[in-house]
């Protein structure tokens, strides 16, 4: 038996009328670039997020690259990761010229670890990057406690977890910046690709715009 792993005209038949309304709108105007409508997303994804700014990219590595540079993220820098994840994860500190420092996973969750992560902090550690998988959030209290400590910035990898929340607190809003995919086979997809950086830093926003 072929069982589909994901449908996507069944998908576009739920928010059909929706989808052709908005597109019509945007065909209309003839505002194919940008425009009211992007604004008007990040402002709403970002609310969503519990977060004062969103800035829509390309695509979910591209937020995590821009996430990165807009931290001044170079080479020599460390960027620790789960060594359980997607390969753009560890793309785009490459893309920097970083090195990404990888850690074991916890076996209930699958999410980074943070007692293994205190081990391989090191003075040239810049960023951490937790990824939430599965719609779980990673354990960012002991995350964010370990990184006060140490003075080390935060980026959330919620390309997979559009929605979660953690202790009643929305994915999106844990880290210094968090960064989400709308890849089609995303919880929340694009018709193509897409991607979006949140954060309550007024100064990142304009360096990542």
């Amino acid at each position: 038996m072929n069982v589909p792993f994901i449908d996507f005209s069944e998908q576009y038949q739920t928010v059909k009328d929706e989808v052709q309304t908005g597109m019509n709108s945007v065909f209309e105007r003839g505002a194919f670039i940008l425009g009211q409508e992007v604004k008007d997303f990040e402002e709403e994804f970002a609310q969503f997020c519990d977060v004062k700014y969103g800035v829509g990219v390309n695509s979910g590595t591209d937020a995590l690259y821009l996430a990165l540079s807009a931290l001044n993220v170079t080479v020599g820098d460390e960027v620790i990761i789960p060594s359980f994840t997607f390969i753009a994860t560890a793309l785009c500190i490459s893309y920097t010229g970083a090195k990404p420092i990888f850690v074991d996973v916890e076996d209930q969750t699958y999410n980074i670890d943070p007692q293994k992560l205190k081990e391989v902090i090191t003075d040239k550690t810049k960023v951490i990057m937790p990824v939430h998988l599965y719609g779980q959030a990673a354990n960012m209290d002991e995350i964010n406690a370990i990184a006060k400590e140490r003075g080390i910035a935060v980026v959330e990898d919620a390309c997979q977890s559009h929605g979660a929340s953690y202790n009643g607190k929305k994915v999106g809003s844990l880290g210094d910046i968090s960064c989400f995919s709308f890849y089609p086979t995303k919880a929340l997809g694009a018709f193509g690709d897409g991607g979006i950086v949140v954060t309550n830093s007024e100064e990142i926003s304009q360096k990542i715009q």
